[in-house]
């Protein structure tokens, strides 16, 4: 009987046929200027699949879609298609980040807990950690940003305090706007999001 392909699974293979197709129309129509940019996406998508089957995530089907679309929006639709030329679009991804990054620490939250969620473990530590790990995970992306600038003379934070400044705050707006839920869920009300990620987190497969 052949086996049925995950969602996960069949999210990965329509997001290669596109970038294999968008590169052949890069090159075709734009003379390949993108081609690089295309190229380090496929990297990306399968150094995520890679760590997303060989780490304590390879249960969660949700989180990976969830980084399948920032990935889609952050280097396929703002480098490949340039929608960092419209307004305020980079804000809106690092404020995007943020949520996304409270959902990762929740994540380890509930694995450093051994896969589950203790009644006795307070509301107030699953919203500490996810809001603690979000703002130093933003920190430590514009210090890759910095170093990435410095040594091959890139220009991703424009040279800009300003601009760096920013992207933390929005990324941080981000992981509190997260938390809400999160905080909502550690007291007992069913998220969907939350709910989903924790049953394939614990579950026996």
């Amino acid at each position: 009987m052949k086996k049925k392909l995950k969602y996960d699974d069949l999210i990965t293979i329509m997001f290669m046929i596109l970038l294999v197709i968008t590169y052949g129309w890069d090159a075709i129509a734009r003379s390949g200027i993108k081609g690089p940019r295309i190229l380090l996406i496929i990297v990306t998508l399968i150094f995520a699949r890679i760590v997303f089957k060989n780490t304590f995530l390879r249960k969660s089907r949700a989180a990976y879609v969830v980084t399948m679309a920032f990935i889609f929006a952050s280097m396929y639709l703002a480098n490949v298609f340039d929608f960092y030329g419209f307004p305020h679009y980079d804000k809106i991804l690092h404020l995007a980040s943020g949520v996304i990054l409270a959902v990762f620490g929740f994540l380890i939250y509930i694995y450093l807990g051994n896969n589950q969620i203790h009644k006795e473990m307070r509301p107030a530590a699953m919203i500490f950690f996810s809001l603690v790990f979000t703002i130093a995970a933003a920190g430590v992306w514009e210090i890759w940003e910095f170093s990435t600038d410095q040594i091959f003379g890139l220009t991703a934070q424009m040279n800009s305090l300003h601009d760096t400044m920013w992207d933390i705050i929005c990324g941080t707006i981000g992981g509190l706007i997260m938390n809400i839920p999160i905080a909502m869920y550690s007291k007992g009300k069913q998220i969907r999001l939350l709910s989903k990620i924790v049953e394939e987190m614990t579950s026996e497969e």
